[in-house]
């Protein structure tokens, strides 16, 4: 007499007893896998056949983890993130002024201070300028030129827009990485010369 295999198993629910038997196991440590996370029940007493074999034996295979180390590994998971989120940010800053599209605060600072302090002091300086140029003039035209050149010549200053202004930091990050190496090959040397001493 021929019997005919069940060819799907996937809605097949079975009570405690059957799982139990299945796994080799008593019904307190069926329930107890169930408390783990390790198997799943459908309703109270009754479990998917299929899938709590998938989940058992993905338990066997990868070994049973607790609450403590799965935590751990999705705080391990979180750091390196954020970790990778801010070397990518640092690497976009560096390249962005590597291009001079960002500048350091304290170089624009600085920068448009000296701008500002020259723009006065050519401001100052117009009628010191102007006076001997003008004091022979009776044509309001030529006095009014006069002027004029004098304060396109200050404002050309504020103008002239220069990236290389707001340079100024680059050269001390670039000193400050051979000052690293500097003292990593120090400290190199110092070991290699206290381990020949000690032998």
């Amino acid at each position: 007499m021929a019997i005919n295999a069940k060819k799907d198993i996937s809605d097949l629910i079975v009570n405690t007893d059957v799982m139990a038997d299945l796994l080799g196991f008593t019904r307190q440590r069926v329930n107890q896998l169930d408390k783990e996370g390790v198997l799943v029940k459908a309703a109270p007493g009754r479990w998917p056949l299929a899938d709590n074999i998938k989940k058992y034996l993905e338990f066997v295979k990868y070994g049973q983890r607790t609450s403590e180390e799965e935590e751990a590994e999705i705080q391990y998971w979180e750091e390196k993130a954020l970790h990778e989120k801010a070397k990518r940010e640092t690497a976009e800053l560096k390249l962005a002024k590597m291009q001079n599209q960002l500048h350091d605060a304290r170089d624009v600072e600085l920068a448009l201070t000296n701008m500002v302090v020259t723009f006065r002091n050519k401001v100052l300086s117009i009628p010191q300028k102007l006076a001997p140029k003008i004091i022979g003039l009776d044509n309001l035209a030529e006095i009014t030129e006069a002027i004029n050149e004098e304060l396109y010549e200050a404002l050309t200053e504020l103008s002239e827009y220069d990236p290389a202004m707001f340079a100024g930091g680059e050269e001390i990050i670039e000193i400050e990485e051979e000052d690293d190496q500097v003292i990593s090959e120090d400290n190199q040397e110092g070991c290699t010369s206290t381990e020949t001493d000690s032998k």
